[in-house]
């Protein structure tokens, strides 16, 4: 089960992608980085917060604090399961991704490799309110040697208000303050030889976590994830595929599914923390994150937390053996954590 030559001309013809075995890789950062995207238009409706809540309320434990912080303010770093492009099905490729970010054949294969964000301001749940993500690639790297080469892409998104205008247009409220920047990085990489997956070096976290929590991701964690991320990557959905093309023993966790959960524990701990009296209330201001191994569905995963200072904390995902698999450094301030700009609509 291979994707054939049919399915590759599919791959470039949907997107007009330019093949890269024919033309240098010399010229793919101007190239990319010219494109341009739509503005990506979401309302704060909390029925996807719920939702994502109702996935994840038997993985995590939750604090009733943050059941009632969350009825006005979208969670950290829920934005994540908003401002989707509406791709038709016709322009996804054989393995369920869309063509946006794509560099182009060679580079069919693609992973979620970390990403950073800055969060200034928190984004409110208001009936008919209007948000919007202007979106960009801003660098292109190339790594490797020559026909080993990966593509790492850096995407930024910025986050802002919008307001109903004359004639129901939608107005900017201001075009200079984002009160959500996020850079996302992904890598494109060329079709792997069918084999499993071969054991990795085990890294391990120098120090024991303040807190631990354990569970097995399962494959319908992955689904509702990939729903509700409008995400038809089969990585996650499709076991078969990942074991007789991707040569991975089992459906993959999410590169975003992992931050979620990493900024999740972490804010229910603090909770934790103030509710006892330990600290202040406090909220994340700005987290760096990157994915280092591959999760797997039906295999036991850790979220780990230790706090570096008042300010600073570090949190990961460990594998079954123990490994390094995610890894996120916390920036955090106490609650509110910055002055309202203006009045939110």
């Amino acid at each position: 089960m291979r994707i054939t030559s049919t399915q590759l001309q599919r791959f470039a013809d949907c997107v007009k992608l330019v093949d890269h075995q024919a033309r240098p890789l010399s010229h793919l950062k101007k190239e990319m980085t010219s494109r341009k995207f739509p503005v990506l238009y979401d309302d704060c409706s909390k029925i996807r917060s719920d939702l994502l809540d109702a996935t994840l309320h038997d993985v995590l434990p939750r604090q009733e604090q943050s059941i009632e912080k969350t009825r006005r303010w979208m969670p950290q770093p829920y934005h994540l399961v908003y401002f989707h492009p509406a791709t038709r099905l016709s322009s996804l490729f054989p393995d369920g991704t869309d063509h946006l970010h794509s560099p182009g054949i060679p580079f069919n294969r693609r992973m979620w490799a970390g990403g950073d964000i800055t969060f200034d301001d928190h984004l409110p749940f208001k009936d008919f309110a209007i948000l919007r993500c202007n979106e960009s690639i801003n660098d292109v790297e190339i790594k490797g040697d020559k026909g080993n080469e990966k593509i790492f892409i850096t995407i930024e998104r910025k986050i802002g208000y919008m307001a109903k205008g004359p004639g129901n247009s939608l107005v900017d409220l201001d075009e200079q303050y984002d009160p959500l920047i996020e850079n996302r990085k992904l890598v494109f990489m060329r079709e792997r030889s069918l084999r499993l997956d071969t054991p990795a070096n085990i890294i391990k976290y120098p120090h024991e976590p303040d807190a631990r929590h354990k569970f097995i991701p399962s494959p319908a964690l992955l689904f509702r994830f990939s729903a509700l991320t409008f995400n038809a990557h089969a990585i996650h959905l499709d076991k078969r595929y990942c074991q007789e093309i991707e040569g991975y023993r089992n459906l993959l966790v999410h590169g975003p599914l992992s931050v979620v959960l990493m900024l999740q524990f972490l804010t229910e701990h603090m909770l934790y923390r103030h509710r006892v009296g330990k600290s202040r209330d406090r909220v994340i201001t700005y987290v760096a994150y990157r994915n280092l191994a591959p999760l797997y569905a039906e295999e036991e995963m850790a979220l780990c937390i230790r706090q570096k200072d008042e300010h600073l904390w570090e949190t990961w995902i460990e594998g079954p053996e123990g490994g390094l698999a995610a890894r996120a450094s916390v920036e955090t301030a106490e609650e509110p954590p910055m002055q309202r700009k203006r009045d939110t609509p």
